[in-house]
């Protein structure tokens, strides 16, 4: 199943609270984590957009991209499951900050 969002919406996967080391043991979560960390694991074209001047049509390119880290207002979010994992869906205008690692 391959989902596309509309507009500028994006679909986050949360951070696990639960991290794994590289030899497979669970590992406490750590004093930076917070709920409102995530991963994009689907991006939406963007805005629609009509061109004033010229009467085109087309899409406001999206700030993010599929894989980056943002940190998220977790206000006015939806949850929902997507190949039996809860995602989020929000709007790009939600998101508050890439982070770059």
């Amino acid at each position: 199943m391959k989902v596309i969002p509309l507009s500028d919406v994006v679909i986050i996967r949360r951070a696990d609270q639960q991290s794994v080391s590289d030899g497979g043991i669970a590992l406490p979560p750590s004093d930076d984590f917070t709920e409102d960390i995530g991963t994009i694991v689907y991006v939406g074209r963007g805005k629609p957009h009509k061109c004033k001047t010229c009467g085109g049509r087309g899409h406001i390119p999206m700030q993010v991209k599929e894989g980056d880290r943002v940190i998220f207002s977790t206000n006015g979010h939806q949850l929902t499951k997507i190949k039996g994992e809860e995602l989020i869906v929000l709007k790009q205008d939600s998101i508050i900050a890439v982070i770059d690692d």
